[in-house]
């Protein structure tokens, strides 16, 4: 049996940023977001979430990044992943410089 195709777009970068998350129908819940890249994240919570809803993630950390749309793409858990909507030109270079100086994953997701 082959292993799985990566078919990640951008470098995963281990993270433990404090946040918290939204959706229309969910109040704001306390989360850690673990894996971060530039496409999305991967986020751990005390709440289940479901399969492509659309939420908004603020990290809590000195220089916020704010991502105002992503979509939860898979779940497991309480843990799931989302993908980046929307992204504004100030969180984008913020996103940016944060990774650069981040450590990456120990898998190759290029």
């Amino acid at each position: 049996m082959e292993p799985p195709v990566e078919q990640r777009k951008h470098r995963r970068h281990p993270v433990n940023f404090q946040g918290v998350y939204s959706s229309g129908s969910v109040q704001v819940r306390e989360a850690v977001v673990l894996d971060l890249s530039m496409g999305g994240c991967r986020v751990a919570s005390t709440s289940p979430m479901l399969p492509d809803r659309a939420i908004q993630i603020r990290p809590r950390q000195t220089s916020p990044i704010y991502v105002p749309s992503a979509i939860v793409r898979w779940t497991s858990g309480y843990a799931f992943g989302v993908q980046f909507q929307e992204l504004p030109e100030r969180e984008s270079k913020a996103l940016t410089d944060l990774l650069r100086s981040l450590p990456l994953s120990g898998e190759d997701n290029t």
